[in-house]
């Protein structure tokens, strides 16, 4: 009858299967030790404790050399993908570390699409020209879940998550809602467009269930003006695409806009100015990757090279009045 363990082997951790591959491939305790840059004491003691564990012998000693037995032989067949996969995990860490290799995927509302988000890009490539980028402008009802979920690193957003959102979010900047209109519009000569100018326009405006539609409702309705757009439309470059065609003017979010070249597009400040703050989200389950932290650097230094890096304006005060309308877009 064949023989019952008293007690079933214990799993070897890879330390132990290291010294037992180094053996094998030395052919002596001695040559392992050197090797593995450590003392002969200490393989032989590495050895004893993983035949032990195993509760098999893996070598003898024949004229005094160590022997193999078929167990090792059998066990040595499985040895070098085990250790090809610890190779390539530290040479994974490495990469990461050095940023040569690795994947960052971003979400950004569609406002962001157009300058904002694609510079940083830009920037960020240039540093690490290795690492795949995944980058989707998402409405905020898709975006927030897409970072719940771990398809994103981050979010640039123009509106925080809901309280109950198991997110992190901070604002790490601010921008404008802007006047956009045709280069030989009327109101292109002005220096800046009131919620009066705006009546009689064939205007082109936010939906009032998006961010900015509420944002820029509250502008019209402070002024006793509660226009109505013409021309309904979800993000800013559906905007910038009806401006450019001569279609009317529209309310936009100004880094939408912000361009070396406008093709033919005017951008006019508010009377009064509209800020809005702009988030930084992520999941609270884990922090950000070494690669989002990278991204987030260079994020805000785009922000500071723009005057946009505080949250919000200096000149406006954390608790507008009535002449200065700073809001949060409501969810």
């Amino acid at each position: 009858m064949p023989a019952t363990l008293l007690t079933p082997p214990v799993p070897l951790n890879l330390r132990q299967i290291e010294v037992f591959h180094a053996i094998m491939i030395a052919g002596s305790l001695s040559g392992a030790a050197r090797m593995l840059c450590v003392s002969q004491p200490a393989v032989s003691r590495v050895l004893a404790t993983a035949e032990s564990r195993l509760r098999i012998l893996m070598f003898e000693r024949v004229r005094g050399r160590l022997q193999p037995t078929p167990e090792a032989h059998r066990l040595f067949s499985e040895v070098e993908s085990i250790l090809e996969g610890v190779r390539r995990f530290n040479a994974l860490a490495v990469d990461l570390v050095g940023g040569s290799q690795g994947e960052l995927s971003l979400v950004s509302s569609p406002s962001f699409s157009e300058w904002l988000i694609p510079v940083a890009i830009k920037r960020f490539r240039a540093r690490y020209p290795d690492v795949r980028i995944k980058y989707r402008p998402l409405p905020f009802d898709s975006l927030l879940p897409h970072v719940l979920l771990g398809h994103a690193d981050l979010a640039i957003s123009s509106m925080p998550p809901p309280p109950s959102a198991n997110a992190a979010a901070r604002a790490i900047g601010h921008s404008f809602i802007e006047c956009a209109m045709p280069e030989r519009h009327p109101l292109a000569q002005a220096e800046a467009v009131s919620a009066a100018d705006l009546v009689g326009q064939t205007f082109i405006g936010y939906g009032r269930d998006t961010p900015f539609g509420r944002l820029t409702a509250d502008f019209f309705a402070a002024s006793g003006l509660p226009l109505r757009a013409d021309i309904e439309i979800r993000s800013t470059p559906e905007a910038m695409g009806l401006v450019r065609e001569g279609v009317g003017v529209a309310l936009i979010e100004a880094f939408g806009a912000r361009r070396p070249v406008t093709d033919g597009v005017v951008l006019k400040p508010l009377v009064p100015r509209l800020a809005h703050r702009i988030y930084l989200i992520h999941t609270n389950v884990s922090p950000l990757s070494a690669m989002a932290k990278e991204f987030l650097a260079i994020f805000r230094r785009l922000l500071k090279q723009e005057g946009r890096d505080n949250t919000l304006p200096p000149t406006l005060p954390e608790h507008p009045g009535e002449d200065v309308p700073v809001r949060t877009p409501r969810p």
